[in-house]
């Protein structure tokens, strides 16, 4: 009976545990049902950059956001500080031990400006955070000690079911940087690249075109720091002539779709002054679509230019692969100056750049962005204003915040510097459209 009893008390004991194990498997995996329908956004998972799948970014409708997901740490103050400088850090022969803001600094009478220290001035452009440890946080998915500030919403409402998608593997990655009413330049630019796949018939190459929606009231007429600015041109020209249609560009945009795959479609308004959302919409598609493994590096054009590939892909061989991967190349501006005046479309107020000399930068035509500094590039826009900074300008602050190497590609030619080259009979490796025809 005793050795009887015995047994029976293990068995019950043996029980009363699997019971338990059993109640806290249950209660486990229900917690974490609740957690991912209360808070599908701030799992730890979920909530980084890039994602770990595009699940993790489609929305109800088929859409992917953009948005970076950031969490911040519990000790850390929502509201971060103005960021103020020692101002004899920013200026030579300054007296006084006065500290000041970039906010301030653009209200400085313009003689001071003539003592500025380069590239210290640059440093106070927003957001300035100790940005590499941001990074490498919301990389990793952990809370932030400063929220980003130009974390604004970014959604891609189509995208190329051929290029970037699934295992699709290229040898290239071209994004054309294109106008949601450029269908002519677009037809152009696939006739072109048709032509450059047949004399490349072992280049896989991927092209996309990057553009956003129209937009709804304005025109060609566009309000910045006090003064009304007045597009014009072919692009001021399209949208008056589109204003009020915009369910009939769509229409156009979708025929595209359809027949060619070939649309990164966003959700930004494709104005000229919005080039620099439609930058950071390409980083950011980049970063979360395509395969960053087997392409060392990315390249983004203008609709109106053209690029040798058997010239650009000879050039890339001759690149040490480290280099290309952790590099900008480009036409690189250097000590640019400012256009002040309100009647030039690259008007830039004194508030919106202070500083009369411009960070090296890659001319916006085209450039060529080293696949292992994509991500940093993505997640650092949210940290980088960007209201109405040309794109071109925008990308330089990034790379001097970030400490990227910008390399200056002497045979890539924008507008009229191919006229300018020399000697005359010189090879070129990008230039505008209309010099592919008489060379």
């Amino acid at each position: 009976m005793l050795r009887t009893a015995r047994f029976l008390g293990k068995v019950f004991c043996c029980l009363n545990v699997c019971l338990i194990i059993c109640y806290m498997w249950n209660f486990s995996r229900s917690t974490r049902a609740a957690n991912e329908i209360k808070l599908p956004y701030t799992n730890t998972i979920h909530c980084r950059w890039p994602p770990l799948t595009l699940d993790h970014i489609r929305t109800e409708n088929n859409a992917y956001n953009l948005t970076l997901c950031t969490k911040l740490r519990t000790n850390a103050s929502e509201n971060s500080s103005t960021t103020t400088y020692l101002i004899q850090s920013l200026f030579r022969n300054v007296t006084g031990k006065k500290w000041v803001s970039f906010e301030e600094i653009g209200d400085y009478d313009r003689s001071i400006w003539k003592r500025a220290i380069y590239p210290n001035v640059y440093r106070t452009y927003p957001q300035d955070v100790p940005i590499k440890y941001e990074i490498k946080a919301i990389k990793s998915g952990f809370p932030v000690s400063v929220m980003p500030n130009y974390n604004f919403p970014i959604h891609i409402l189509n995208t190329s079911k051929s290029v970037c998608s699934g295992s699709t593997k290229y040898d290239l990655v071209i994004i054309v940087k294109s106008g949601v009413f450029g269908w002519e330049r677009r037809k152009q630019f696939r006739a072109f690249m048709q032509r450059q796949k047949d004399l490349n018939p072992n280049t896989k190459l991927g092209v996309v075109f990057s553009i956003g929606v129209p937009r709804q009231y304005g025109g060609r007429m566009f309000y910045r720091d006090g003064h009304t600015l007045i597009l014009r041109g072919p692009a001021g020209d399209m949208m008056d002539k589109y204003i009020g249609r915009g369910s009939e560009v769509m229409q156009k945009i979708e025929e595209e779709m359809r027949k060619y795959d070939d649309i990164v479609l966003a959700d930004y308004e494709d104005t000229y002054y919005n080039l620099t959302w439609k930058t950071v919409t390409n980083l950011r598609w980049i970063s979360a679509f395509c395969d960053k493994l087997h392409n060392d590096v990315f390249m983004i054009i203008d609709d109106d230019h053209r690029m040798n590939v058997s010239m650009l892909m000879k050039f890339l061989a001759s690149v040490p692969r480290d280099k290309r991967r952790t590099s900008i190349f480009g036409r690189i501006a250097r000590s640019d100056g400012a256009f002040r005046s309100p009647l030039s479309k690259l008007y830039l107020s004194f508030r919106e750049i202070p500083w009369d000399v411009m960070c090296a930068y890659p001319r916006g035509f085209c450039q060529l962005i080293g696949a292992d500094i994509v991500d940093d590039m993505a997640i650092g826009s949210a940290y980088t204003r960007y209201n109405y900074v040309h794109e071109d300008v925008y990308l330089g602050l990034l790379a001097f915040k970030l400490s990227i190497h910008l390399y200056n590609i002497y045979n890539m030619f924008d507008h009229r510097m191919f006229e300018r080259r020399w000697p005359t009979n010189s090879s070129f490796m990008v230039a505008e459209s209309r010099y592919w025809d008489i060379v």
